[in-house]
């Protein structure tokens, strides 16, 4: 397992906070605050769509929405109290919950679906020589976060390719910054996400999708809170589990509309949003992704239920 203690995995998740300044943006102009946290990707957007078409305001919740760097700054906002509700990886919340941070999982956020879209890849230079996953082994590769889903995922096709995932070195690159990294060679593959994925067009060429290599069909990302605000707050809880779902059932039903929305936020220009979102609580879901990270000692063996709240 990568091991890191509670001090230090906070202590990382701080400097990331850094990177980026918190934008606000107040959804509600009633009821106590809440201060809630999403990041620069298509599978946090449930929270701009819900802000901007107001499904917060509808259920009387008064949010206000804070775009950080990635999840782990969303984490470690949420850690410190600056932040209620945030938005991250269930990878990244099992691995702080292995290690004794007490956050707990409210709502489903962003699906892979393989069967239908693809919202992340492992990409090389358009140039490059490289075909097949399986030459990844021995390379350089860029990750967002060391140790995520995105090095999970691409460990996970590199071996299922027939390569040797534990040869590969990974670098930690900002998302906004691979492409340029892929170009000057500093690193042979990335991966990217949406909307990074399509505004590299033809600058990148794709060799595969680390998260098929983990399932088809599984929940990617979560929204979560602190056991303590959870405990005293449940019914402002379900309401905002509410509006996320009512969001992502919104944005796959409008995806132009819900493009204009993200290029608001997210400087998102194609014009179409397509990631598929949770509509309901399956956290079964989840379980393919705890396997598969157990194996690769991301993460110990945990089952879903430990990490969840079942909305009562």
């Amino acid at each position: 397992m990568h091991r890191c203690n509670r001090a230090a995995w906070l202590a990382s998740s701080a400097a990331s906070l850094g990177v980026l300044a918190v934008r606000g943006v107040a959804s509600a102009q009633f009821g106590p605050p809440i201060n809630v946290g999403a990041g620069l990707i298509e599978s946090h957007a449930e929270g701009y769509y819900a802000s901007e078409m107001g499904f917060f305001k509808q259920r009387g919740l008064n949010v206000q929405l804070h775009t950080l760097r990635n999840g782990a700054a969303i984490a470690a906002a949420v850690t410190g109290g600056d932040l209620q509700i945030g938005c991250s990886t269930v990878l990244q919340l099992a691995q702080a919950h292995a290690r004794g941070i007490p956050y707990v999982i409210i709502v489903p956020g962003g699906v892979h679906d393989g069967r239908f879209v693809h919202t992340a890849s492992i990409v090389v230079a358009a140039d490059s020589s490289i075909a097949s996953a399986k030459e990844l082994s021995g390379k350089i590769v860029a990750a967002s976060t060391l140790n995520g889903l995105d090095q999970l995922s691409t460990s996970a096709l590199i071996d299922q390719s027939g390569g040797d995932s534990s040869t590969t070195k990974f670098v930690e690159i900002p998302p906004s910054a691979m492409v340029e990294a892929l170009a000057q060679g500093r690193v042979v593959a990335a991966s990217l996400e949406e909307p990074e994925l399509s505004a590299a067009g033809n600058r990148v060429r794709r060799v595969g999708d680390g998260l098929d290599a983990i399932a088809k069909v599984f929940v990617t990302t979560a929204w979560f809170t602190t056991n303590d605000w959870l405990a005293k707050n449940k019914d402002t809880a379900r309401r905002f589990s509410d509006a996320i779902f009512a969001a992502g059932t919104w944005a796959m039903a409008n995806p132009e509309k819900a493009a204009t929305v993200l290029a608001k936020y997210l400087s998102f220009k194609e014009p179409r949003s397509i990631q598929p979102f949770a509509t309901k609580r399956d956290f079964g879901a989840m379980t393919a992704l705890m396997t598969t990270a157990a194996k690769y000692r991301f993460i110990a063996a945990v089952s879903p239920t430990d990490l969840i709240w079942d909305g009562k």
